[in-house]
């Protein structure tokens, strides 16, 4: 019998990485994005953007029909929340819509997504897994709105981990660098910065994406159902280091 597993945001690296890893361990697939995929390892793809799912009432109700209708008697086994919007600006104030937009497709539309599946998901041993980042404690110049949401996301985490107990688990995942095009695109024209960067990291490479997706399938094991609430560093050991001038 298959399980049933929802991800947001498998138009991207990932999103792409986490999809695959769960189909290839039986898993069906939804998969939610603003882009239009076609991915095999997708069963059913629901088009929607999160800013306006968050704002519209209307297009929440669509998008929950359609989740049913796929389900049909089933139940979710694991919901991952891993789109995000990433606004970059040293410039103050920031634009309010961006830090709205911000908020509400890496906080807010996780928030309305578990809180409406959460009595969809198989009791006690449904799984939901928020994808952080390593901006929940270190951040740099230009990210203050992207590092606040994510900093709002873990503790989101922590508070829902309290407020459902045992019913199902709640944890988060915090990955530094990961390689992914759109990474790869930020320093094209520097391609020594980007060289420059994996050298921060003690391992000298950063992150895989399908190293994020191995280790969300791990901590989904019901052999480790005493991790709740928790919000899990995987940062090469970069978290670590201080970047004095000597």
């Amino acid at each position: 019998m298959h399980k049933h597993a929802i991800i947001t945001g498998t138009s991207g690296a990932i999103g792409q990485a986490l999809a695959e890893k769960f189909k290839r361990s039986g898993y069906k697939i939804c998969a939610i994005d603003i882009k239009e995929i076609q991915d095999q390892n997708v069963d059913f793809f629901i088009k929607t953007d999160l800013n306006q799912f968050v704002l519209n009432k209307n297009i929440q109700e669509i998008t929950f029909k359609k989740i049913e209708t796929w389900l049909e008697k089933n139940h979710i086994d694991i919901l991952i929340n891993n789109a995000a919007y990433q606004y970059v600006s040293t410039s103050h104030p920031i634009d309010e819509t961006e830090f709205m937009t911000s908020y509400n497709i890496n906080v807010i539309a996780p928030y309305i997504l578990i809180s409406h599946l959460k009595n969809k998901m198989t009791k006690n041993t449904g799984n939901i897994i928020n994808i952080g980042s390593i901006h929940t404690k270190l951040t740099k110049p230009g990210f203050v709105a992207y590092a606040t949401t994510k900093a709002a996301l873990a503790a989101l985490t922590r508070g829902l981990a309290l407020d459902y107990e045992d019913t199902v688990r709640i944890n988060c995942i915090e990955p530094a660098s990961v390689e992914t095009p759109m990474l790869h695109d930020g320093f094209k024209n520097a391609p020594e910065s980007m060289r420059l960067l994996e050298s921060y990291h003690p391992q000298k490479r950063i992150a895989t994406p399908n190293e994020i997706a191995e280790l969300a399938f791990f901590i989904s094991s019901e052999k480790i159902r005493f991790l709740h609430g928790a919000c899990i560093d995987i940062s090469g050991g970069i978290s670590s280091r201080l970047h004095d001038p000597l």
